[in-house]
């Protein structure tokens, strides 16, 4: 575990970014723009059409990242993308023997934090693009008068997408930022946990864990149990943490941002404990 080195773990990083970029299987990514848009977009322009107000540009992106679908999408694509990492090959083996594993481990988790931002990136992109909308920084009228003059569709599934609990609560950008945020650190948080059953040489019940952690938050999302609190999914979608009315949230946003912040530093320190154990006399079977 020799000392750091920056300009390696950044070389790393370089390295192992560009290889993801140019893997075939980047072009997942499009299949989850479709279900973006069939899931999300498309009910948002129906409905702005029926109203004769456009959207503001920054509301499909909303819709993405809290319906509760795509929230559980939106991860299982990623970790498909990222399935493989760390990649262990002839050149990888010589960047391990020459920068050491900790600046080979650092790298890997600097290569993983630019390919989330990445991917949200683009999520956050292409939303913008197909929304049809105007750059505005307030909700549309079409977002928050729907409900009142179309009363019968108050529970459909378009309205789900951008409940009262945001719109009534929080602003705009505020609820777009938090989104961001909060997604990036729950892709961060599995990741970390494939990592670390890769570190301990058992890949294939990294991506089991992972995926278990996920239906789970599923299912307690979908039940509304106060036990959804203790996975990474519900503190990942904005409006769960607020009622439709009332200020007082149902769980302030701050404590999902510790639950990330100590989940991660948790996550983090058991995988430098798992690195300093790694043989690498056998890493092939890391990759």
């Amino acid at each position: 575990m020799n000392k750091l080195r920056l300009r390696s773990i950044m070389s790393i990083a370089r390295s192992e970014y560009v290889r993801w970029l140019t893997n075939p299987r980047i072009i997942i990514v499009g299949v989850m723009f479709v279900f973006m848009r069939t899931l999300a977009v498309e009910p948002l322009l129906e409905r702005a059409e029926k109203m004769n107000v456009p959207l503001t540009v920054f509301e499909p992106f909303e819709a993405i990242g809290n319906s509760g679908m795509l929230v559980m999408l939106i991860p299982c694509v990623f970790l498909i993308l990222i399935s493989d990492y760390p990649i262990i090959s002839g050149n990888t083996l010589l960047f391990v023997h020459r920068t050491g594993k900790l600046n080979w481990f650092l790298g890997q988790l600097l290569f993983v934090v630019t390919a989330i931002f990445s991917y949200m990136g683009m999520l956050f992109l292409v939303s913008i693009l197909i929304s049809g909308g105007q750059f505005r920084t307030e909700w549309s009228e079409t977002v928050r008068l729907y409900g009142a003059k179309f009363p019968d569709e108050f529970d459909s599934f378009a309205s789900e997408l951008l409940p009262s609990n945001l719109y009534n609560q929080i602003p705009l950008m505020t609820s777009v930022l938090q989104t961001f945020f909060l997604m990036s650190a729950y892709l961060f948080f599995l990741v970390l946990i494939l990592y670390l059953f890769k570190l301990m040489h058992i890949k294939s019940a990294g991506l089991i864990a992972v995926f278990i952690v996920i239906g789970l938050g599923v299912a307690s999302c979908s039940l509304k149990t106060s036990a959804m609190w203790y996975f990474p999914m519900a503190n990942t979608i904005v409006w769960l943490h607020y009622t439709e009315i009332l200020r007082e949230p149902v769980v302030p946003i701050w404590r999902s941002y510790f639950y990330f912040t100590a989940g991660i530093a948790v996550l983090f320190t058991v995988n430098l404990i798992a690195l300093k154990k790694l043989q690498f006399t056998n890493i092939e079977q890391v990759g």
